[in-house]
């Protein structure tokens, strides 16, 4: 007798489209679903930044950046407030709140983007990417 058994992650991630200064269209948009059991902080270990709430162990996305920007936003929005996490080649950033944002110049290199919501509830957001201060 055989048992074939399937293992399914509990959240995929979603791996964004590379980008380089310029992209099209400018801002990107994604939608993913925050929410975890997971302490952001734990996660983050030493962070710059506010790091509440909860996610899950995997990233929600990762992120080719393939030339250094200027200037680079990425901003979660939902009904809830939420936080964002971004541990990248420069290190770990948080931001906590209604529409957390992360902007600044971003070096080249691959990032990984947790999205967690305070008491670890599943929470549908969209994260946008722009060159732009929207």
């Amino acid at each position: 007798m055989s048992v074939l058994l399937s293992i399914a992650p509990l959240q995929s991630q979603e791996l964004l489209k590379p980008i380089s200064p310029k992209f099209t269209p400018d801002p990107q948009v994604y939608t993913g679903n925050a929410g975890g059991d997971l302490p952001l902080l734990d996660i983050a270990g030493k962070a710059n930044g506010e790091c509440q709430g909860l996610a899950s162990q995997s990233p929600n996305h990762s992120l080719s950046v393939q030339k250094k920007f200027g200037f680079l936003s990425l901003r979660v929005t939902s009904d809830r407030n939420l936080s964002i996490l971004v541990k990248g080649p420069d290190g770990n950033y948080c931001r906590s709140g209604k529409s957390p944002e992360l902007s600044g110049e971003w070096l080249a290199g691959k990032y990984q983007i947790w999205v967690g919501s305070g008491n670890g509830d599943r929470v549908n957001y969209k994260l946008t990417i722009s060159e732009t201060n929207q």
